[in-house]
Formats: structure tokens, C-alpha cells, sequence
């Protein structure tokens, strides 16, 4: 798992000044809230002082309370209370937690977990435009979790040839050739464009089918995704001025555990009274992936292409591979063996950017990264 990038920690509409929320992600655990000003703060879950989660507290003037002993934190991670020690007491500098920046966008809250000061971060990517025109895009939102591998579960996102075994409602597997097209690279990612056969005319049902008719033409598919914020976009096109956006981001939650949240937007269909046969087509959809992806082996991503039989039209998914090996050489992967075998007897968080500044005032130690290091070829 990788530090200093975005990830999305929850929708905004969950975030608020009236109870704390808990998240785990990058087998860390964090606690979500909103200040005086009502913008949103992350700060590590683990109180300072003796262990307890924040989570489970409550708010006090837009401050969390930790459930154990009452000691207060404001959002930037300061401790403001301390009542055992009196009201006049003055609480040292070293008695607070990590806080992490936080920014809004497509209705949810990024979270950036790590250290890079504020020049330094990538911004969270423009992959979803249409987020800001609802009159020409009805939009439904789902979330999820897939007990697999971060980078197992938004592989098969990128993984256009499996729609014509897994997926039997667009799945196509009397032709399942795809029509290759060469893949861009972009700044953070990929995109490509890919032609498929459509499904036949009894695999839709509902409006959909009513729609399309029994005349169908081929299927194009664009893809494009982004490490920065771990997140894609993907927008098939069933014929002219028929289109719908998937836009996803990923987080891992641990190894072994990742979660998805996401927009569903459409320019057909967009009254409200369709809203339902969309979303029972995108929960049929996630059922047929999880199906085959939670029992993938190895668990965890190959460390090496050559570990698989890759071929070109798995280009999107090596792309993708190589872009977060190139990430994790920048020493930005955590140590996953080291942080097991520590975590038992000592607590551990994620860096966060005030560390640059003062590195040494701070109760919990940071957790283990591999070191920077270049990729050999594979």
C-alpha cells in the first residue's frame, strides 16, 4: 500500500460536527469530522495518551473527545483538554495526534495520507466533469467492499476482455475478440478506447432494452484511470447520445480488504422513477465480479509481469501495475512484514506533513517504508 496520495475517505454527506467518523484505510484507522467552519479534518484514531479510539468518542465545540479519559482534540490534531490534569494545566506540545489534509470533490472527502508538503502533492484528478451538470446527467451513487487486493480490485476495472465471461447482462461471448486500440499515457494514469460486440437483445431487460431495440450496433468503451486518488473512469457508448459514466476511486482498507464508492451518471433515462433498474444492474455487476476476484491467486498482485501469461489487451491492467511500482519506489510503499510484526507493541501512523516541520514532538512513531529504489526491468 502506498502513502502520499489521495483517497477518498467517505462521502461528504457522512462527515459532520455532531459525531465522530471512524475509517480505516492502509491498515490504519482514522477519525473523521468537521470543524467550526464546518470543513472537514482527519486525524489519527488513536488517542495519544493511553490507546483509545477517537472514533468512539463524541464532539465537544467542534472537538473530539476521546471516550476514555475526556482528553479533547481540535483539528489539527492539537490536545486542548486534558481534565485529569486540571483546567489550568498546560498540555505539552508533544500530546497530539497526526492530521492529514482533506479536500471535497465529486461530493466526497480525499483524504491525502502522507507527508508531502502542500507544493509537493498531486492534485486530485478532473475525470468526472459531468459531476457538475446534473440537467444533462442523472447521477446514483453505490459503495462497496471486495475482501481482495487494492490493486487486484481496480484491475479488473481496467480488464475490458473479462465483460464477456463474468458479466452476463453486457457480456458478449460468442465474439469476445476486442478491437485494440493503442492506450495513452497521461500524467497519473492511462485511457484508451475499445470497440466491443454488443450483447444480444435478450441479455438487457427493463427500459434499457426498450431503448436500444432489437438492432445493435458494436459497443465503445472509454477507459481512463488515474494512481493519483486511485480511481477510473469508465464510459460505454450504446449508440449515438447514449452514454453512461462509471467513475469509481478505490481505497485500500489492508492487504486484503479494499473499498469502492462511486457515481453512476446517464444522459438516458435520467428521471429518478429508472433510478432502481440502474442500480440492480450495477449491484448484479459487482456480484459477478467479486465472484471471480476475491478468489484470484496470489491474493496480492505478482511483484513481477512475468509471474502471469500478459497479452495486449491486458495493457491498461501492466500500465496500471507499473505506475504503482513506480510510486512505491519513490519509497512511498509500506513495509507490510515490518508493520506486522511491530504493530503488536507499538502504535503506528501513517507520517503526516507537519513531521517535516517538527519531527521529534510526537508520542506515535511512523510506520515502516520500504526504501526508495529503482524497478529493474521485468
Amino acid at each position: 500500500m502506498l502513502i502520499n496520495n489521495w483517497y477518498v475517505a467517505a462521502a461528504a454527506s457522512a462527515v459532520s460536527r455532531d459525531k465522530p467518523l471512524k475509517v480505516r484505510m492502509l491498515a490504519c484507522d482514522f477519525v473523521l469530522f468537521r470543524d467550526a467552519k464546518g470543513v472537514a479534518a482527519c486525524l489519527s484514531d488513536v488517542c495519544c495518551h493511553r490507546g483509545a479510539s477517537l472514533g468512539k468518542g463524541e464532539m465537544h465545540d467542534c472537538n473530539v473527545v476521546c471516550p476514555y479519559h475526556g482528553w479533547e482534540f481540535d483539528g489539527s490534531g492539537r490536545c486542548t483538554l486534558t481534565p485529569s490534569m486540571g483546567p489550568d494545566a498546560t498540555v505539552p506540545k508533544r500530546v497530539r495526534v497526526d492530521t492529514y489534509p482533506t479536500q471535497e470533490k465529486y461530493g466526497w472527502v480525499w483524504v491525502f495520507l502522507g507527508d508531502l508538503p502542500e507544493k509537493d502533492r498531486p492534485r486530485i484528478p478532473d475525470l468526472f466533469p459531468e459531476y457538475d451538470d446534473p440537467v444533462g446527467w442523472h447521477r446514483i451513487a453505490y459503495n462497496f467492499e471486495a475482501k481482495t487486493n487494492w490493486m487486484r480490485f481496480e484491475e479488473n476495472s481496467l480488464d475490458t476482455a473479462h465483460t464477456n465471461f463474468v458479466h452476463r447482462q453486457f457480456g458478449a461471448k460468442r465474439t469476445p475478440k476486442l478491437e485494440n486500440f493503442p492506450i495513452k499515457e497521461t500524467e497519473w494514469g492511462a485511457s484508451v478506447s475499445r470497440r466491443k460486440p454488443a450483447p444480444k437483445p435478450d441479455q438487457k431487460t427493463g427500459e434499457m432494452a426498450k431503448l436500444l431495440g432489437t438492432e445493435r450496433l458494436d459497443t465503445s468503451v472509454a477507459l481512463e484511470f488515474s494512481i493519483v486518488g486511485l480511481c477510473h473512469r469508465i464510459q460505454p457508448t450504446f449508440k449515438e447520445g447514449m452514454s453512461q459514466i462509471n467513475f469509481t476511486a478505490r481505497t485500500p482498507v489492508d492487504q486484503k480488504l479494499s473499498r469502492a464508492i462511486g457515481w453512476q451518471a446517464r444522459n438516458y433515462l435520467k428521471e429518478p422513477q429508472f433510478d432502481a433498474e440502474r442500480m440492480a444492474g450495477i449491484q448484479l455487476a459487482v456480484v459477478e465480479d467479486l465472484s471471480v476476484v476475491e478468489d484470484l491467486k496470489p491474493p496480492i498482485t505478482p511483484s513481477r509481469l512475468s509471474d502471469e501469461f500478459l497479452v495486449e489487451t491486458d495493457s491498461m491492467e501492466t500500465t496500471f501495475r507499473k505506475r504503482c511500482w513506480k510510486w512505491a519506489g519513490q519509497g512511498y510503499e509500506i513495509d507490510m512484514d515490518e508493520y506486522e510484526r511491530r504493530s503488536q507493541t507499538e502504535m503506528l501512523v501513517i507520517p503526516s506533513p507537519a513531521r517535516r516541520e517538527d519531527p521529534t514532538n510526537w508520542v506515535h512513531k511512523t510506520v515502516p517504508l520500504k526504501p526508495a529504489a529503482k524497478r529493474p526491468a521485468d
